[in-house]
């Protein structure tokens, strides 16, 4: 997934978004930023300049566990690094859910 920057949607440090994989795994966290695609960097000898912006990776802070049967757990709090290329697509907010509707 290319992240569509200059058209309307440009993600900010702590903006709180819900990631679905294409496999429908879905995260819930705050964003914190980008990793970009170091391949496609070049750099001036005098002057580093990048001339590639394409993300690889974003970095979320989840604020729900993760709970997957056949998948190991990840508790709130935990940083994780998703791919791009795995998001089929990111929506703004998120509400944590619980198997038990009185928590």
């Amino acid at each position: 997934m290319k992240i569509p920057h200059g058209k309307g949607f440009d993600l900010t440090g702590g903006l709180v978004i819900t990631v679905v994989l294409d496999d429908r795994i879905a995260l819930t966290g705050t964003f914190l930023g980008e990793i970009p695609d170091e391949r496609g960097f070049h750099k001036d000898e005098c002057h580093p300049k990048w001339e590639q912006e394409e993300p690889e990776f974003i970095l979320l802070q989840l604020t729900c566990n993760f709970e997957e049967s056949g998948l190991p757990e990840i508790e709130a709090g935990t940083i994780v690094a998703i791919n791009v290329e795995q998001i089929l697509f990111v929506f703004p907010g998120g509400v944590c859910t619980t198997e038990d509707p009185q928590k």
